[in-house]
């Protein structure tokens, strides 16, 4: 009786040994980063079909982002803000208020990014919000669009 407990029990071992070396390699891969697959995903600008993103560039301590604006009008950006989900999240200075024609492309350079996780070498998720107003309706309401940057920060 006693030897097919013995049996059983060395059983049993071998396979929880197997386990834990199993278990240990797993981590040890995870850990090293193989298991990232957010890394091998393409690098992407999305805001609406009215500002199409041309490029983007995301350095240590500032973010470009080439716009067109295809409104169909002159607009005038009251405020750009850009913000991630990190705690604290990122914080830039945000260009000055501008005139933008219709049709034209503009550089939108955020400076001084600092926090939020904007490492360089890491994957960041950015959210960009505009404020703009037409420049030739009378009553001048203003309209807001969030758009999203989701790229890897470079190390120069």
């Amino acid at each position: 009786m006693y030897k097919k407990v013995q049996v059983a029990l060395e059983f049993l071992t071998t396979y929880a040994w197997a386990f834990i070396i199993i278990a240990v390699t797993i981590g040890a891969l995870y850990y090293s980063g193989i298991f990232d697959f957010a890394k091998y995903l393409p690098q992407r600008c999305i805001f609406p079909s009215q500002f199409k993103c041309l490029d983007f560039s995301l350095k240590p301590t500032e973010v470009r982002i080439k716009l067109v604006n295809n409104l169909g009008e002159n607009i005038k950006i009251t405020s750009l803000q850009i913000t991630n989900d990190a705690n604290p999240p990122i914080s830039c200075i945000p260009p000055a208020s501008f005139d933008w024609t219709h049709s034209t492309e503009k550089d939108i350079v955020f400076t001084g990014c600092i926090g939020g996780g904007y490492i360089a070498g890491e994957r960041v998720e950015l959210k960009v919000t505009m404020s703009y107003f037409a420049l030739n309706t009378p009553s001048k309401p203003v309209h807001s669009i969030n758009g999203k940057i989701n790229g890897r920060v470079s190390s120069s």
